[in-house]
């Protein structure tokens, strides 16, 4: 990830994060895939993908208290350590805030909470828009050694995404308040919308902490 790193830690420490990161990815997929599929009433299909969600954040678990296993040690100073410790962590953040969305797909299947397909349909727009954020936040990781110039433009990326994420968050916001549906699943459309709102204001944090990292570099 970084020449800091150390020489022993270095490959080690890169292709673990990047493997973090593909397993945060795979959970915010399965859940836009969940999503996608409560759209067409294919209930199935959504069950799956959140069992896979769950399984995607469990290895991001793992892999996170492994990286930060590695990233203990090692040439870092104190605060080297401290930023990218704190970047693994906010970036497995991505993947709970998905779990917690999935979690609400199941209340509201559960309760069989009413939910209109255009509703649905607008949920799975912010999700779909999740999706490319997170990638750029992988590709600033990655480019994040060799190429500075990349990793602004990721950053950029990034903060592209929340911005457009967070237009569609007040916009759906609006459309489910304005609908006929039931209390209960107002409530649980509201905290699956935030889910995906907070997931994205995450994934700004971690572009916000690759950015401080570029900084200290430099000084």
């Amino acid at each position: 990830m970084l020449e800091w790193f150390g020489k022993r830690k270095e490959d080690a420490v890169r292709l673990g994060s990047r493997s973090h990161g593909i397993s945060v990815l795979d959970a915010v997929t399965e859940l836009d895939m969940a999503l996608v599929a409560m759209s067409k009433n294919d209930y199935v299909t959504a069950s799956k993908c959140i069992d896979r969600l769950i399984l995607s954040e469990r290895e991001a678990d793992r892999i996170e208290d492994k990286l930060c296993a590695d990233l203990s040690g090692g040439e870092l100073s104190v605060q080297e350590r401290e930023d990218l410790i704190r970047f693994v962590r906010k970036m497995d953040h991505i993947a709970n805030w998905a779990k917690e969305a999935s979690l609400h797909i199941q209340l509201l299947k559960e309760t069989n909470a009413s939910v209109p397909e255009e509703i649905w349909k607008s949920v799975e727009k912010m999700s779909a828009e999740l999706l490319p954020a997170v990638r750029y936040l992988i590709k600033a990781v990655e480019s994040l050694k060799d190429d500075t110039a990349e990793t602004v433009r990721n950053i950029d990326n990034v903060n592209d995404q929340e911005r457009i994420i967070d237009g569609l968050y007040f916009a759906t916001i609006k459309e489910v308040h304005l609908s006929d549906m039931e209390s209960k699943a107002v409530m649980l459309m509201r905290e699956l919308i935030l889910s995906l709102e907070m997931a994205a204001d995450t994934c700004k944090a971690c572009a916000d902490t690759i950015s401080i990292i570029l900084v200290s570099r430099r000084i």
